[in-house]
């Protein structure tokens, strides 16, 4: 990562700081960090502010990262009766909406965003097209190529991952298929197509009353999941949770998982998708 692209994260982290403190944090020169700065300023990602005491010699001046000057479009999709919604986002560097707009889809082809993404790269700058799993490879492909900025295909869970070494995060939204980043090394990776894992029933049919199909369809998800990616702890974020299906899940996942000398521990939270957007728009701006 270059020193610049260093300097604009920690920006927009921090929001503003000096020259002297970006250096300091960054561990760079002050040489190359006025350049740096300089550079940053030009393109319009920082705005120079006002001058503070510098607690000895010459005043030095504040920077403010300028969420404005570009912005990343989020793309979610929800699956209906006969179609899909696909709502795109347009977002500033801070995770605020700048606009929306909607549409369902019988099918999604290549072109499909067109339209919007066009317009919206009329008036702002992309940074990074953000796309849900699923939508296929070659809307992915023609977007790289139509846009010259990165399209990044996430995970929503990928917004919920905590601090902890080796853990994996599901997200489990009622009627949705499962998602999951893992975290590992210090980064975090999007668990794609969980969908297709080998169940008894396809999530989208699943009848969250019959509490004994939840239950295994769970379980079997959890038991793949530790065979494949040996987490040490799953952190699982739901809008079903209750207590009996919680005691049901950890005495059914330890049956399935005794022979394994060390299974994970599992982690419930309850997260509805209403408080899982503002999450999402953050996490995707600041990706």
């Amino acid at each position: 990562m270059t020193s610049k692209a260093r300097i604009t994260h920690f920006m927009q982290q921090q929001q503003q700081a000096t020259r002297p403190q970006i250096a300091e944090a960054m561990g760079l020169s002050l040489v190359s960090t006025n350049a740096a700065v300089a550079a940053l300023e030009k393109e319009g990602v920082l705005i120079a502010g006002e001058s503070i005491p510098s607690g000895g010699g010459r005043p030095v001046r504040v920077y403010h990262f300028n969420a404005g000057h570009a912005a990343v479009a989020l793309i979610t999709a929800t699956p209906e009766a006969h179609c899909t919604l696909l709502r795109c986002e347009l977002l500033n560097l801070h995770g605020r909406q700048i606009e929306q707009k909607e549409a369902r889809f019988v099918q999604i082809h290549a072109e499909s965003l067109d339209e919007w993404l066009d317009d919206a790269a009329r008036h702002h700058k992309l940074q990074r097209i953000c796309l849900p799993p699923g939508l296929g490879s070659s809307l992915h492909a023609h977007l790289q190529k139509r846009h010259n900025c990165p399209v990044h295909e996430y995970s929503a869970a990928e917004s919920l991952v905590s601090d902890k070494e080796n853990t994996l995060t599901l997200l489990l939204l009622r009627g949705e298929s499962p998602q999951g980043a893992l975290r590992r090394y210090g980064h975090i990776t999007p668990c794609p197509l969980l969908q297709h894992l080998p169940l008894p029933l396809d999530w989208a049919t699943l009848d969250y009353a019959d509490h004994a199909m939840v239950e295994e369809m769970l379980a079997r998800l959890l038991q793949l999941l530790t065979c494949t990616l040996n987490p040490a702890h799953i952190v699982l974020h739901a809008d079903f949770w209750n207590d009996r299906l919680i005691s049901r899940l950890n005495f059914n996942i330890n049956t399935k998982l005794r022979s394994i000398d060390s299974p994970p521990r599992l982690h419930f939270r309850t997260i509805t998708a209403e408080k899982l957007a503002p999450r999402l728009r953050i996490a995707m701006a600041g990706a």
